[in-house]
């Protein structure tokens, strides 16, 4: 919740976009993200009714924001200006916690369901999702099967969905199955994100992730081998695309020189694999999204800070790399450092699904050992 917040005022900015806004914010010293800052996020929308127009240079009171929260008017698509609210990425883990929560164990059509219900009829629509994902969620609640929403003719993409969303949503899971051995985890791995997320490449990122995070939790922070844990969640993944990236990511940190070039590292990665609508600029594919998350959670491990600071720094889609990373880091490191220096804990929104319902979510969950 920490990384989506945080990263989600620049998500969709290049590199040099948000080190010149962090130099301009908190000093020339710095050219990472600090401390959340009032922007409108990707998906929402501007007065004006433009996505993506509103910049922080901008006054807030110039454009004439709305108060957070949902539309004032149901027929208006003035949305606010947000600071330490976190987007889709984390409503959807969120409903993947609470179902798992509520069934002790991963029902795809009642996941399906939960996704729904928060989204469309709990006031989280606002936080922004992407037309083809509405469309899934509405199918959903209409009682169309996971089986069906996945795959065309309701989907548009043959063979599924190749995105990064189903692992972004994963990271819950694997608390309550942190003790299940491979196949059981990618079962319950694949049944989570069945009615969205139905390419193998999708399923094999979002193992990938629930892998790292249930890894991490019983891991000490001085015995994180990344590269050696890269080498063997390789070897988990069924797509020779997804194993290729993991493992070249692996060999990546392995050489990579201290102070060297990280997104140009990174870059190297994901230029091995080329999809349409996706690139280092904006890494909705899930070959994509795998090594920035990969490389900032194992580099940077010993810091979870700086692991989420440096998945924002690589630019794109800056919220789902940092808070796939900030779930890594969280499972490794506890929460403590989220309260260090500057409390990123603290200014999280805590509403209705604020911070302290997450918590308490996350507390059931870890009373579960399903497998």
């Amino acid at each position: 919740m920490v990384g989506d917040a945080l990263g989600a005022g620049v998500e969709g900015w290049p590199q040099e976009e948000i080190r010149d806004f962090a130099k301009m914010t908190w000093g020339k010293d710095t050219h990472l993200i600090q401390d959340y800052f009032s922007a409108v996020p990707m998906g929402t929308f501007v007065p004006d009714g433009e996505p993506g127009t509103y910049r922080p240079g901008l006054a807030i009171t110039d454009l004439n924001f709305v108060a957070c929260g949902p539309p004032s008017n149901a027929n208006t698509e003035k949305y606010c200006a947000r600071k330490g609210m976190y987007t889709d990425d984390t409503n959807a883990c969120l409903a993947v916690a609470m179902s798992i929560d509520e069934c002790k164990h991963v029902d795809a059509a009642h996941v399906a369901r939960s996704c729904a219900e928060l989204f469309l009829h709990k006031n989280e629509a606002f936080r922004g999702c992407p037309p083809t994902a509405k469309r899934v969620l509405e199918q959903a609640l209409e009682g169309m099967s996971p089986a069906e929403t996945g795959l065309p003719p309701n989907f548009p993409f043959p063979g599924g969905s190749f995105a990064n969303g189903g692992a972004m949503r994963i990271s819950p899971l694997a608390i309550a199955y942190r003790s299940a051995d491979a196949k059981t985890l990618r079962q319950a791995v694949a049944s989570a994100i069945f009615a969205s997320h139905r390419h193998p490449e999708a399923v094999d990122f979002a193992v990938v992730q629930a892998s790292m995070v249930q890894r991490a939790l019983f891991l000490e922070a001085a015995a994180f081998d990344g590269p050696l844990l890269l080498d063997e969640l390789a070897g988990l993944c069924q797509t020779d695309d997804m194993r290729k990236v993991v493992a070249a990511t692996a060999n990546a940190l392995r050489g990579f020189p201290e102070g060297g070039d990280e997104k140009q590292e990174v870059q190297k990665v994901v230029g091995l694999c080329a999809r349409p609508g996706s690139s280092m600029g904006f890494q909705i594919a899930s070959v994509h999204m795998a090594p920035c998350v990969l490389w900032c959670a194992c580099l940077h491990h010993s810091n979870p800070r700086r692991a989420v600071q440096a998945a924002i720094d690589l630019g794109g889609d800056t919220d789902t790399t940092a808070s796939m990373v900030g779930a890594i880091v969280g499972a490794l490191h506890g929460e403590e450092w989220c309260s260090d220096g500057v409390d990123l804990a603290d200014g999280l929104e805590n509403g209705a699904h604020g911070r302290d319902f997450a918590l308490a979510l996350a507390e059931r969950l870890a009373r579960l050992d399903i497998a």
